[in-house]
């Protein structure tokens, strides 16, 4: 693996280049993701430079700054990597059906990938304020993609709130694209999400709900009364896994927990989850996560805990509460 400090001495250099033909850039990929990749490889050189506090921060931040280059090298080079090239971590860059933009993709595929025999899909949707890179950056993740032998994809989705508009349409033309290079077994393909990704893939999922085999929301919920009912009317019948930690403080643990007792209320398979000393750190629900993603991919449903509140109204967002 390449060297923090050497990592860094490449993005800086990557940097220069960049900054000098982000005009240009801006015109294939959209202003504002032209400059976001500004601002992840100004943080990304500050944190190399540093003492990493622990050997997993560092590799995280290698491996970060690794798909960073990536991207930054596909958009000076005004074109995108194959997908179907990539193997192990990488990324790729989608033309967006909405406005013609190229799009960041987040893509891994496992060791175990083999086009004779098609693979489990999982998409997965990052969090307010991260990015596609940020999330399978994470090693967890990568280790679950390795133990099903899934291919993890992660759109950037612009970082617009809610991946709504062309974030959306953004979703489907890398779940395309993907479909295309891979094989992918239609049986077996999930829309899973974090955070504010765990509160969009009800709406998100029920744009194209024949796409998906089941859905998972790691520390999110129903954002309101309309995404509880398009949830019903188009996903009620996909099994949903329902992730929380006890002491989230970002989004509380009770407000995911009413979210899978009203969804469960009205019929939905609902397998609940909740790590004792989970907080809202997608690293510390591993354990649960790990639980989760194997029942996803074996099509196990959980019976629901006896304190799973099943309410006959969704869940209401207190006051200045945003996903």
């Amino acid at each position: 693996m390449t060297s923090a400090l050497a990592l860094a001495a490449v993005l800086s250099h990557a940097r220069g280049r960049y900054l000098a033909d982000i005009g240009a850039i801006a015109s294939l990929t959209g202003r504002d993701v032209a400059y976001d990749y500004v601002d992840r490889l100004t943080t990304d050189i500050a944190a190399l430079s540093s003492p990493a506090p622990s050997d997993a921060r560092a590799q995280y931040v290698v491996r970060l700054a690794s798909l960073y280059d990536d991207v930054v090298e596909q958009y000076l080079a005004r074109a995108g990597r194959p997908p179907g090239s990539i193997r192990g971590l990488g990324e790729t860059l989608v033309r967006s059906s909405a406005d013609g933009t190229l799009q960041p993709l987040a893509v891994y595929v496992p060791p175990s990938y083999d086009p004779a025999r098609p693979a489990p899909l999982v998409v997965f949707l990052h969090g307010s304020g991260g990015s596609e890179s940020g999330l399978l950056a994470q090693a967890g993740l990568t280790q679950l993609a390795d133990a099903t032998g899934s291919i993890v994809i992660a759109p950037y989705g612009r970082g617009y709130s809610g991946f709504r508009g062309s974030a959306t349409s953004d979703i489907y033309d890398a779940l395309a694209v993907v479909k295309n290079a891979f094989a992918i077994d239609a049986r077996r393909r999930y829309l899973a999400g974090y955070s504010m990704g765990g509160f969009s893939i009800f709406r998100v999922g029920s744009a194209h709900p024949h796409e998906w085999t089941g859905l998972m929301c790691v520390s999110g919920g129903l954002n309101g009364a309309a995404d509880a009912d398009a949830a019903l009317r188009d996903l009620h019948d996909l099994p949903l896994y329902v992730l929380t930690g006890k002491d989230d403080a970002v989004i509380p643990s009770v407000y995911t927990t009413q979210s899978a007792g009203y969804l469960r209320h009205y019929g939905m398979s609902v397998s609940f989850y909740r790590q004792p000393d989970g907080t809202h750190e997608l690293a510390s629900l591993q354990p649960i996560l790990e639980s989760a993603w194997s029942d996803m991919h074996r099509g196990i449903v959980r019976d629901p805990p006896e304190d799973l509140p099943f309410g006959a109204a969704p869940p209401t967002l207190s006051t200045g509460f945003k996903p």
